[in-house]
């Protein structure tokens, strides 16, 4: 039976491995990353939508706008109600469907749905596949400027997930206060923009 210092050595030998190869992965690299904004909930969302675009207009530029088609773009801001079966409201799809149609490498849905809304329709991992953040409370300019931050952390070369983690420690601890309630899935790996 093994010593429990020889089970620890094992166990930070094996997780040493797990980080250095983490750490060599291959960094996607998105130059110039478009910007795309699909609304599908029309006005409801105008508020939020000029509030976004304001602040992350300086970081990404112009973005292609859409009310109904999802724009080609790199990183996609997507207003939606997401129905507990995974439909989204005024798409004849769902979530993978958008992300796949876009062509996004990110992709944010920037209004508020409930975990169990973004379950059903994340399940299907066939096809659009993203780093994929799904938003359950915005705290209003809280938004905005935590994607400000973890975008221009990206253009100086610290990978999305990295610069995530940076922003957002992961675990209880008193710096989530201030930020929006979101999930992270990190389903395209490392990548940076340029």
């Amino acid at each position: 039976m093994p010593t429990v210092v020889a089970v620890l050595a094992l166990v930070v030998f094996v997780g040493a491995i797990c980080f250095r190869n983490y750490q060599r992965r291959k960094v996607f690299v998105i130059h110039s990353p478009r910007f795309g904004i699909l609304n599908l909930k029309g006005e409801l969302a105008n508020s939020i939508v000029s509030l976004d675009m304001e602040v992350l207009g300086p970081v990404l530029g112009q973005p292609q706008q859409s009310s109904a088609d999802p724009p080609l773009c790199d990183v996609l801001f997507l207003y939606c109600d997401i129905g507990l079966n995974g439909d989204i409201e005024n798409y004849s799809g769902n979530l993978r469907d958008v992300i796949q149609t876009s062509g996004a490498k990110v992709v944010v849905v920037a209004s508020e749905n409930r975990g169990e809304a973004y379950i059903a329709s994340t399940k299907a991992k066939t096809h659009g596949l993203a780093n994929l953040v799904m938003t359950i409370a915005r705290k209003e300019a809280a938004f905005p400027k935590f994607f400000s931050r973890l975008f221009e952390d990206m253009k100086k070369g610290v990978s999305m997930p990295m610069a995530w983690v940076k922003l957002a420690p992961q675990g209880p601890v008193k710096e989530h206060a201030n930020l929006p309630e979101m999930f992270f899935v990190c389903e395209a790996g490392q990548m940076v923009f340029k």
